[in-house]
């Protein structure tokens, strides 16, 4: 209603009133609202119209535009309170996604390491555990050997103290208790006869052992044996005899020996044995639990995957919004700005007018 009063007042009025007031309102007389305003108040004076009523008009603009001001400033104060809450948002939500991502790339860069670590670890535990493996079936291919061969020469021995102890016995016959080879009867000699295929078989067991022993004693033993299966020598007799009894000690003294070194090894091997089973379950314990732990931090980088991606996507939206919210803010300050000081020129102007109709009272 008053926009389409002021138009009409502003046709009606006159040249001489508006080049009066545009010469007192020369920084305004190209403004808009100046030049609306310096047509108002001549169109009113032209008429005839009350000073003291076109003065009451002017004021109720001013404070209008006044309360106009008071209420832009308002807005834009909540406006800016409230922007910059929404920033402090934003920027919290952008550290806290730059904190997790960088936490996440952390850890991903720490299992990464350890994962190498672990691999290494399985590669070495796999490669000792073949090795304990080799090691376990060498230590029995060793042991059952041991034990075959242990058994093959304490035989061995048994057989030749046997064939000793047979060769004795004949030889302590022949010679007879208390008698002198001289004096063997007909039934002794004909009991050396007969004992000659015995001496035979005593000499082929002397004499496969000859082959695999050191002993020396077995030699002469076969040759007085194989002499006395012809004929009867007193003196080979008696040296046979003492070799023979010699021969009994060595033997069984191998064959303790045999006995004692057979059970060192065997003790020896069997805690091999040992040791290389619990370092197999100790390897074994410590390839599961590195397995086990290589299947988590794989599961763990997997999902890290993911999340990195959601954080990077939440700093990039939110680097977006922060800047789109900055834009905006600074096209509104510049747009308040620009209100701000359209609305002063606007209250000077009025202002202007004001004192010229003061003026113009007191004429």
């Amino acid at each position: 209603m008053k926009s389409a009063l002021l138009l009409l007042v502003i046709a009606l009025a006159t040249a001489s009133t508006v080049g009066d007031l545009t010469q007192r309102l020369s920084n305004y007389a190209e403004h808009p609202f100046g030049s609306s305003m310096i047509n108002l108040v001549s169109v009113n004076m032209k008429t005839g119209g009350s000073l003291n009523e076109l003065k009451q008009l002017l004021q109720q603009i001013k404070d209008e535009l006044i309360a106009l001001t008071q209420l832009q400033d308002s807005e834009n104060a909540t406006f800016t309170r409230r922007s910059q809450v929404d920033l402090a948002k934003l920027q919290a939500t952008l550290e806290q996604a730059q904190q997790d991502l960088d936490n996440q790339r952390q850890e991903q860069s720490s299992l990464s390491n350890e994962l190498t670590t672990l691999q290494t670890r399985v590669k070495e535990d796999q490669a000792a555990l073949d090795r304990n493996g080799r090691g376990s079936s060498d230590a029995q291919s060793r042991l059952d050997a041991e034990n075959a061969d242990f058994a093959t020469k304490f035989s061995d021995y048994n057989d030749a103290i046997l064939a000793c102890k047979e060769a004795q016995r004949l030889l302590l016959n022949l010679r007879g208790e208390g008698a002198s080879l001289i004096q063997l009867t007909q039934d002794t000699k004909t009991n050396l006869i007969q004992t000659k295929e015995n001496f035979q078989k005593i000499k082929e067991i002397l004499e496969a052992h000859t082959k695999k022993s050191s002993l020396t004693l077995f030699q002469p033993i076969i040759e007085g044996l194989a002499e006395m299966t012809t004929k009867v020598n007193p003196e080979t007799l008696n040296n046979v005899l003492s070799l023979v009894a010699r021969l009994i000690t060595a033997l069984q003294e191998g064959q303790d020996q045999l006995e004692a070194n057979h059970k060192t090894q065997v003790d020896n091997l069997s805690r091999l044995g040992d040791d290389l089973r619990n370092e197999k379950q100790t390897l074994q314990v410590s390839l599961a639990t590195a397995n086990n732990r290589l299947k988590e931090i794989q599961s763990r980088l997997n999902e890290l995957d993911g999340l990195i991606n959601i954080s990077n996507a939440i700093v990039e939206v939110t680097q977006l919004n922060i800047q789109d919210a900055t834009r905006i803010n600074e096209l509104e300050d510049q747009e308040y700005s620009n209100q701000k000081v359209s609305r002063q020129t606007e209250i000077d102007i009025v202002d202007r007018l004001i004192e010229y109709i003061n003026q113009k009272l007191s004429e």
